[in-house]
Formats: structure tokens, sequence, C-alpha cells
């Protein structure tokens, strides 16, 4: 397991499944990093629950990809 530093700007991508920027002890620089409620590792599925939960600010709203 690793060990959370801070989280940010969480944003909703798609249903269950929340996007974030991580800073995890274990590494030296922020890392993009998708949770999931159904993440088979325990700290995916404890970002995803605490994000949604609104500590790490507000989710952001899904924006679907616009075509050309």
């Amino acid at each position: 397991m690793f060990t959370l530093q801070y989280a940010k700007n969480p944003i909703w991508n798609g249903d269950n499944q929340i996007s974030l920027v991580v800073k995890f002890e274990e590494f030296n620089e922020e890392l993009p990093f998708l949770a999931t409620s159904f993440d088979p590792e325990p700290h995916g599925v404890d970002l995803f629950n605490r994000a949604k939960a609104g500590e790490f600010g507000e989710v952001a709203p899904y924006v679907p990809p616009t075509q050309p």
C-alpha cells in the first residue's frame, strides 16, 4: 500500500471512476491516478471513496470529448 501525501483535481471520468492527481511518499513526483469503486487494490478504492466524499475538493463533472 502506498502512503498518500495529497490528492487534488478530482474529476468524474464516467461511472464509478474519478481522475485525480496524487502524490505518494514512495514517488518523487505527482502522478495521474484513476480511482475506481472496483479497483483490485485497496488504496484505489480508498482514494475513490475519499474523493467521492469531497475530501480532495468538489469532484468536477465529466465532460465527454468533443468530435472534431
